[in-house]
């Protein structure tokens, strides 16, 4: 094979395969935007972070991810926050969270995403989030790594 036609054969390859990545990952908007309710009894909390509610509403617009929460915790002290990012990697702002005053998110395909928590600049939390093929679950996977042996929730959540 001739040199040139090697050179060629490799960026033809690399460029589809970078196009494949860029439209993979991307968050199904049918799938992702809507109102999601914690099954607190179907979840799972290692952390001393176990909450008796949530509501989350999330919208996918253009290449953003929009997520706003309102939950109640053990105690009964209700909590709001709410983020707007990039599913890019970059680190964009948190609104509200105590733990947390950014977030980073990367689609992995259009039913999961992970995202990256830090308050000031360290790393919080690291959660992956996955919604069912039907649309109907989510789950959330998130290490508090905050907390001395950086338990991991696993929280269930449903339309």
């Amino acid at each position: 094979m001739h040199r040139q036609s090697k050179l060629t054969l490799v960026l033809g390859s690399a460029a589809l395969l970078a196009s494949a990545g860029v439209n993979a990952a991307s968050p199904d908007a049918k799938l992702w935007s809507g109102t999601w309710h914690l099954d607190a009894a179907a979840s799972k909390f290692a952390s001393p972070a176990k909450e008796q509610s949530e509501t989350r509403t999330y919208e996918v617009s253009g290449n953003k991810l929009t997520m706003k929460s309102s939950s109640k915790d053990a105690s009964g002290k209700e909590l709001s926050f709410s983020y707007s990012a990039a599913w890019d990697g970059k680190s964009y702002p948190m609104v509200g969270n105590p733990n947390a005053d950014s977030i980073s998110i990367t689609a992995v395909s259009g039913r999961e995403i992970r995202a990256k928590s830090r308050l000031h600049g360290k790393l919080t939390v690291q959660s992956t989030a996955t919604v069912s093929a039907d649309g109907k679950h989510l789950a959330l996977n998130r290490k508090m790594l905050r907390i001395k042996g950086a338990p991991t929730d696993v929280l269930a959540f449903s339309r």
